[in-house]
């Protein structure tokens, strides 16, 4: 084997084992949501000012962005009282990945079909449950070695209490908590009702690419 191939198939190995690190990633936002270890999932994310944070409510800019997010307006277990967080439940899963590693191994897409299980209590109410189901698209970088969620955007679909069916959900609002986006969605916010047309391209497939644009 010269030198050439196998420098050519470390690189592809490389690129492989990216997909493999990306999809953990996913899963590591999952569980550390759940615990409501935020503090955990920023530190899954990029050092660099030109991250992005799209949710249902609006866009979070930069590492301060997507810092302010999940420690001041989720917060983060370790920073708050136990009666905060008694009843409050984000169980959401993410399947059907399609991950794309750029050709130069630096950066890659993906996205996921997720679904959730909410509770939220409102004062001091019995907790409400609810269905939770989007989309998310998610571009990943390579920094110093170690691939970092830099860009990414949730796709609602539906959020409906639980006894509620989805075909008579009214049009989706997160209003659970006060939230503090840096301006508003560069998307709409699909709603199912029973009448519109499923959309396509939110998100879109990652295709192969050579590099980041």
């Amino acid at each position: 084997m010269t030198d050439a191939n196998l420098e050519a198939l470390t690189h592809e190995l490389q690129r492989q084992m990216a997909i493999h690190d990306c999809k953990n990633l996913m899963g590591k936002v999952m569980y550390y949501g759940v615990a409501w270890l935020n503090q955990k999932l920023v530190e899954l994310w990029s050092q660099r000012e030109d991250c992005l944070l799209e949710m249902p409510w609006g866009i979070y800019d930069g590492r301060k962005g997507v810092e302010r997010c999940y420690l001041q307006d989720f917060g983060d277990r370790n920073a708050m009282d136990e009666n905060q967080l008694k009843g409050i439940m984000m169980l959401y899963t993410v399947d059907t990945p399609i991950v794309e590693v750029a050709e130069d191994g630096q950066t890659a897409k993906g996205v996921w079909v997720s679904s959730g299980a909410d509770t939220w209590r409102e004062g001091d109410e019995h907790p409400q449950g609810y269905w939770r189901w989007g989309k998310y698209a998610v571009d990943f970088i390579l920094e110093d070695g170690v691939w970092k969620i830099w860009h990414m955007r949730f796709y609602p679909f539906f959020l409906t209490k639980y006894d509620v069916s989805w075909t008579e959900a009214p049009a989706y609002d997160w209003a659970f908590f006060p939230v503090t986006p840096d301006r508003p969605r560069e998307t709409p916010v699909y709603h199912y009702d029973g009448q519109s047309v499923y959309p396509t391209g939110q998100p879109a497939i990652p295709a192969p690419y050579a590099h980041y644009e």
